[in-house]
C-alpha cells in the first residue's frame, strides 16, 4: 500500500495523472494518512546571465526582426505599361459577290480580285483581322501604323468558291457579314459547311441583318413607331442570335445594310451588346472613329477608284501606283539594293536609334522626292548626303514600345513612279532599362 502511495505522488509530482482537483486531493489526503510526503517537482534550470556583447548582439536581433515584420514584401518590377499607338490607320475594304470574269459594281471578277490582295502583298501593307482592329481601339493592344481590313457582304457562294481561295494563299484574315435569310437556303448562298470550313482559315462572320432591308424603312405592316423600333430590334438582334446558335461563335459586329442608319439605330446596335458597326462610307478608321459608324471603302468590279482611295495611306500613293520593294530586293548583280539601319526584323537595345538607308546601289535619287515615315510619328524630317546617298534620321526621344515600323519612299527619276521600301525593327525594353555594364 505504502509503495502504491509513493507510486501515485511521483506521478502526480510529474503531471502524469489527469488534472481533476476532486482526485487530486482524495490522493493526497491518503498519502498524508499513510505518512508519505510527495516530493516537490525539480526546479528549473536557471538561464545563466547574458555578458554585455551577448546583451548587444540579443538587442541587434530583436531589432532587425521587427524591421523585417513590418517592411513589405518585395516585388518584382513591374512590366512596362502597354503604350498604344494611337496614331494608327485602318481602311477596310468591303466586297460583294465573285465569279470567274466580267465586273459590276457589285461582282468582283477572280482575276481583279488576285491582282488586288497581290498589290497589298506587295506592298507590305499588313492585313489584319477586324477583331484585332477593335482589341487595338479598346486598348487591348498595338496595331500596325497602317493597316488592312477585308470584309465582304451577303453570304454569296462566290466568297466561298473565287475569293476565299486566293485568301487562304495570300494568309489574309476576313470577316464575312450574313443575313438570316440568305443562310444555307440553297442556290447562291453560303452553306454553313462553307462558312464554317472558311472560319477555320481566318474567317471571322458578322450580322447583316434578318431581311437586308433598309433599317431606315418603315416596314409596311408597322403601324405605330413602336412597331418600326420593335422591327428594328429585331433586325439587328434575331440576326446576331441565329448565327451564334448555329455556329457557336460570338458575333459582335454588324454592318448596316446600303449602309442606311441614324443615331438612333446606332445606340440599339451598341445598346444589345454589338462591339462594332461598319457603313459603307469611304473613310479609314482611326482611334477616335465611333464604334457605330466605322467607314469602309466598297470595291467595285467595274473601277478601281475606291481600291486606290483605301489603299493610299498619309500621301504615299495607292499600292496600284507605287512601286514597292522588299527590304532584301537586290540588284542584276546579286547586291543588295539598300543598305538599312536598324537592319529588318533585328532587335536591338537603343532605345533612341538612328535611322539609315544607303541608297547608292540605287544610281540616281531626286532629293525632293524622299519622304521617311515612322510608326507615331508620321512623315519626319531626313538628312540626305548627296555624296554618299544615304538618308539619315535620329529619333527625338526614347521610344517605348516594342515594335517600330519604318516605310521609305523616293524617285529614282521625276519621270519615274515612286518606290517604297517599309521595314521593321524591334527594341528589347526589358535589355534597354538595364543599367549598362
Amino acid at each position: 500500500m505504502r509503495f502504491l502511495l509513493s507510486f501515485i505522488l511521483i506521478f502526480l509530482s510529474l503531471g502524469a495523472l489527469p488534472s481533476c482537483k476532486r482526485i487530486e486531493a482524495k490522493l493526497r489526503r491518503l498519502a498524508e494518512q499513510s505518512g508519505v510526503t510527495p516530493k516537490p517537482p525539480p526546479p528549473k534550470p536557471e538561464e545563466p546571465a547574458l555578458t554585455p556583447e551577448e546583451q548587444a548582439i540579443e538587442k541587434k536581433l530583436q531589432e532587425t526582426a521587427l524591421v523585417e515584420a513590418a517592411a513589405p514584401p518585395t516585388e518584382a518590377p513591374a512590366a512596362p505599361a502597354l503604350e498604344i499607338n494611337k496614331s494608327s490607320v485602318v481602311s477596310v475594304l468591303g466586297y460583294h459577290d465573285f465569279r470567274d470574269r466580267g465586273g459590276s459594281p457589285m461582282l468582283i471578277a477572280a482575276p481583279k480580285f488576285r491582282a488586288q490582295m497581290q498589290a497589298i502583298k506587295d506592298s507590305k501593307i499588313p492585313v489584319i483581322s477586324l477583331s484585332d482592329m477593335m482589341a487595338w481601339k479598346r486598348g487591348e493592344k498595338n496595331i500596325p501604323e497602317e493597316s488592312i481590313v477585308i470584309t465582304m457582304d451577303d453570304g454569296w457562294e462566290g466568297v466561298y468558291t473565287y475569293a476565299y481561295p486566293i485568301l487562304k494563299e495570300f494568309g489574309f484574315p476576313f470577316t464575312v457579314y450574313l443575313y438570316k435569310k440568305y443562310v444555307n437556303i440553297g442556290g447562291r448562298s453560303m452553306s454553313w459547311d462553307q462558312i464554317k470550313e472558311m472560319m477555320q482559315h481566318g474567317c471571322e462572320v458578322g450580322s447583316h441583318s434578318v431581311s437586308h432591308e433598309s433599317l431606315k424603312k418603315k416596314p409596311k405592316n408597322a403601324k405605330s413607331d413602336a412597331d418600326v423600333q420593335q422591327w428594328i430590334l429585331s433586325e439587328l438582334k434575331d440576326s446576331r442570335e441565329f448565327l451564334e446558335q448555329n455556329l457557336h461563335v460570338k458575333v459582335p459586329s454588324f454592318a448596316y445594310p446600303y449602309g442606311n442608319f441614324d443615331d438612333a439605330i446606332m445606340e440599339t446596335g451598341l445598346q444589345i451588346g454589338y462591339e462594332s458597326m461598319v457603313t459603307v462610307n469611304g473613310q479609314k478608321v482611326t482611334w477616335d472613329t465611333p464604334n457605330g459608324k466605322l467607314g469602309r471603302y466598297i470595291v467595285h468590279g467595274d473601277n478601281d477608284i475606291n481600291f486606290k482611295l483605301a489603299t493610299s495611306f498619309r500621301g504615299r500613293g495607292d499600292v496600284g501606283s507605287n512601286k514597292f520593294l522588299v527590304a532584301d530586293a537586290k540588284n542584276d548583280k546579286g547586291e543588295q539594293l539598300i543598305q538599312l539601319k536598324p537592319k529588318p526584323d533585328a532587335t536591338i537595345t537603343e532605345r533612341r536609334p538612328m535611322i539609315e538607308a544607303d541608297l547608292k546601289k540605287l544610281g540616281t535619287i531626286v532629293p525632293e522626292s524622299i519622304k521617311l515615315r515612322i510608326g507615331g510619328l508620321g512623315t519626319v524630317p531626313v538628312d540626305y548626303d548627296p555624296a554618299t546617298m544615304v538618308v539619315r534620321f535620329q529619333f527625338p526621344y526614347k521610344l517605348r514600345r516594342e515594335d517600330c515600323a519604318v516605310s521609305l519612299s523616293f524617285q529614282r527619276a521625276a519621270a519615274q513612279p515612286v518606290e517604297v521600301v517599309s521595314w521593321h525593327f524591334k527594341i528589347d525594353l526589358a535589355a534597354a532599362y538595364l543599367p549598362a555594364q
